[in-house]
C-alpha cells in the first residue's frame, strides 16, 4: 500500500509550520511542569497519574478535532487532492496516510510530554508502576487515534466546512460530556421515569457506558491504577462481559467503523 506519501507530508507540514513543536510544548509544560514540578511531594504516583489522566480525557479529543477535521476537507476545497490521487496510490491509501500522520503529530509529542514526566515522576515519588505507566501511555495513544479517526470521518463528509466543523464539535461533546448523561436518561425512561434505575442500572445501560471513546479509556486507565469511580461499568458488580477487554475492542472499533463509514461516502463522491 502507498499510504506512506500522505503520511510524510502531513508529518513534513507539521513541522514545517511547527505544530508539533507548539504541542511538545503544550503537553511537556501540562505534564511535566503542571503536575510534577508544581504537585505537593507528600502525594502518591497514582495521584499524579489521575491528574494526568483528567486532563487527557478533554484535551486530547479537542487537539485530535483540531488537527483532523481539515485533512481531507482542505486537501478538495484547496484541489491539491487531484495532485494526491495522481500518485501511485488508491483513494484508500490517502485516507489512511491521513489517519496515520495525523495521528503521528498528535501521538508522538504527547509520548514524548508522558514520558518526561514519569522520568520526572519517577524520581519524586514512591511505588512507581513503570509497566502500568506504558501501558497508560499505549492507551492514551489509542484514545487519541479514535478521535483522530472520528475527525477524519467528518472531514470526509463533506466539503462543506462549516459542517464538518460543528459536525466535529458535536461528536465530543456527545461522547466525552454527555454520553453517560444520556444513557442514564435513556434508561430511565424506558422504566418510565424510575429515578431509582440510575442507581441500580440493566446491564445492557452498564455496557452503553462502555460504549463511548473516552468512557472506555476510563475503564481502562482506572483498571490500571483503580481509581475510585462512581461508574456504573467500573464496579464491582458490574456484569462480567464490562471489562477492560471490551474497553480495548472500543478503542479499536472507534477508529475503524468512523473511517470506513467516512470512506464509504468519500470514495463515491466526485472529486
Amino acid at each position: 500500500m502507498n499510504w506512506r506519501s500522505s503520511a510524510r507530508k502531513d508529518v513534513r507540514d507539521a513541522i514545517r509550520s511547527r505544530t508539533i513543536g507548539l504541542l511538545l510544548v503544550v503537553f511537556v509544560g501540562v505534564f511535566v511542569v503542571g503536575h510534577v514540578a508544581f504537585a505537593s511531594s507528600s502525594g502518591s504516583f497514582d495521584e499524579f497519574v489521575e491528574n494526568v489522566y483528567a486532563d487527557l480525557t478533554w484535551l486530547m479529543p479537542i487537539v485530535a478535532l483540531v488537527v483532523g477535521y481539515k485533512a481531507v476537507l482542505h486537501e478538495r476545497t484547496s484541489g491539491t487532492i487531484v495532485l494526491a490521487l495522481s500518485l501511485p496510490q488508491s483513494r484508500l491509501d490517502f485516507v489512511l496516510g491521513k489517519l496515520i500522520g495525523r495521528s503521528l503529530v498528535i501521538v508522538i509529542p504527547m509520548a514524548v510530554g508522558l514520558l518526561a514526566a514519569g522520568v520526572v515522576g519517577m524520581g519524586r515519588y514512591e511505588s512507581v508502576a513503570v509497566l502500568a505507566f506504558l501501558a497508560f501511555i499505549a492507551v492514551s495513544v489509542l484514545y487519541t487515534v479514535a478521535f483522530v479517526a472520528i475527525a477524519l470521518a467528518c472531514s470526509m463528509s463533506t466539503t462543506a466546512g462549516r459542517r464538518v466543523l460543528l459536525g466535529s464539535i458535536g461528536a465530543y461533546v456527545v461522547l466525552d460530556q454527555l454520553w453517560v448523561v444520556l444513557v442514564n436518561e435513556f434508561a430511565v425512561a424506558l422504566y418510565r421515569y424510575d429515578l431509582s434505575v440510575a442507581n441500580d442500572l440493566p446491564e445492557w445501560a452498564v455496557f452503553a457506558q462502555l460504549l463511548s471513546p473516552s468512557e472506555a479509556y476510563r475503564h481502562l486507565v482506572s483498571s490500571l491504577f483503580e481509581f475510585n469511580s462512581s461508574r456504573a461499568h467500573l464496579a464491582a458488580d458490574a456484569p462480567w462481559f464490562v471489562n477492560s477487554w471490551t474497553a480495548l475492542l472500543v478503542l479499536g472499533l472507534w477508529i475503524g467503523v468512523p473511517i470506513a463509514l467516512g470512506y464509504r461516502r468519500f470514495g463515491r463522491v466526485d472529486l
